[in-house]
């Protein structure tokens, strides 16, 4: 056998019989080292900073590697860019009549009888001028296929009230706000209940409690719509009330009993007027105890229904608007309007009025008349809302 040690020379083949390997180098295609770099760039990089990444790039090519640039990619081997020539020219202080054609070539209006003299221009003389919008215009063709979840965002939800009508589909990409007039002992929590098994729709939300004895516009988001309710709940606000002068209760409003009783009778209409001046603007307000503010992650009322008390710390709120007029029947109630911003308790307004009168007050009544623009007027009454929502799914 061949590589053996046996001497039997019959055995063994001629060297003419193999082929010899010889070992190459194969060498694979590899990027362009910008391009490359690129590449690496476009795999790693936040979508937001590519546009800009890929400016800088252009702009380093041009100045540097001005032969190998990105403009060269809109030229016809050998041909230069009318930039250049016009450097040239402007250097030597002559300006040729082919500069002078591509002026008016970039006034961009070009009428029917000029167009004869446009075509007895020889075809050499007219070039394909490369400028940086081009590239821009490249750069955009090259941008990602847009965000669904930043055009789901942008886009309104639709605006269900008495004047506009119930929406062809609860839950669509930006959902649905429906403006309820919320019934007296109704908590803001039972409207969004109700409502949920109405429409049959998971996510339904509120922009600002209204208490169980408050009436009035209650804004409530449906669906994908419960993504913006920090817009609604930001707005400015319009209430309308009653509060009693003299008599002070634990809740600061008409839901528990009496359990302080001051004079009231000293009390002047010129007095009414003053305080109320002096409450508008921006002021420190204490919530009260009986309130859905958390603290510790329990909710106030439920510690104040336990007989705990805490000192809460006051909160700098505006007061726009408030117009205040003792009543004729009763002088004892106090009727009253006032605008105001997000987080005002108007029971904290109402108890902190009796107090600056030299007595104490507390809610009666209370009705929120509108949230931004949106007015109570043009809410559903929510049994209107579901006639309505019955006939028109059915």
């Amino acid at each position: 056998m061949y590589g053996s040690d046996s001497e039997d020379e019959s055995n063994r083949r001629d060297d003419n019989d193999f082929v010899e390997l010889k070992q190459e180098v194969v060498e694979l295609r590899t990027l362009h080292k910008r391009e490359e770099e690129l590449y690496f760039y476009d795999s790693f990089a936040y979508p937001w900073e590519k546009d800009k990444h890929y400016k800088m790039v252009y702009q380093l090519e041009k100045k540097y590697f001005p032969d190998q640039g990105f403009d060269k990619a809109f030229l016809a081997p050998g041909q230069q860019s009318n930039q250049r020539e016009k450097k040239k020219a402007n250097k030597s202080g002559i300006r040729s009549t082919e500069a002078k054609s591509k002026e008016v070539e970039d006034k961009g209006i070009v009428f029917f009888d000029d167009e004869e003299k446009f075509a007895e221009r020889d075809d050499n003389a007219i070039q394909l001028e490369v400028s940086e919008k081009k590239v821009e215009e490249f750069f955009k063709c090259l941008k990602k296929v847009p965000d669904k979840e930043t055009d789901v965002a942008n886009a309104e939800p639709f605006l269900s009230s008495r004047s506009r009508g119930l929406p062809p589909k609860w839950d669509t990409t930006a959902g649905t706000v429906v403006l309820v007039n919320k019934p007296k002992g109704w908590t803001s929590f039972t409207v969004c209940g109700k409502l949920r098994r109405l429409v049959n729709v998971k996510k339904v939300g509120h922009a600002g409690t209204l208490d169980p004895m408050a009436t009035g516009l209650l804004i409530v988001c449906v669906g994908k719509a419960t993504k913006v309710v920090d817009r609604y709940q930001g707005m400015i606000k319009g209430y309308s009330g009653i509060f009693r002068l003299g008599e002070a209760t634990s809740t600061w409003d008409a839901d528990s009993p009496v359990i302080q009783r001051e004079p009231w009778e000293h009390i002047r209409d010129e007095d009414i007027k003053k305080i109320a001046a002096s409450l508008c603007g921006e002021i420190w307000q204490v919530p009260p105890m009986f309130s859905a503010i958390k603290v510790g992650g329990e909710k106030m009322y439920e510690k104040a229904r336990r007989g705990e008390s805490i000192e809460l710390s006051p909160r700098r709120i505006s007061i726009f608007q408030f117009h205040v007029e003792r009543s004729l029947e009763d002088r004892q109630n106090v009727i009253f309007r006032v605008t105001c911003s997000k987080g005002t308790y108007i029971r904290s307004l109402c108890a902190d009025f009796g107090k600056a009168l030299g007595s104490c007050a507390h809610l009666t009544a209370l009705r929120r008349d509108a949230i931004g623009e949106y007015s109570a007027d043009d809410a559903w009454e929510f049994q209107e809302l579901e006639g309505a929502v019955a006939k028109a799914y059915l």
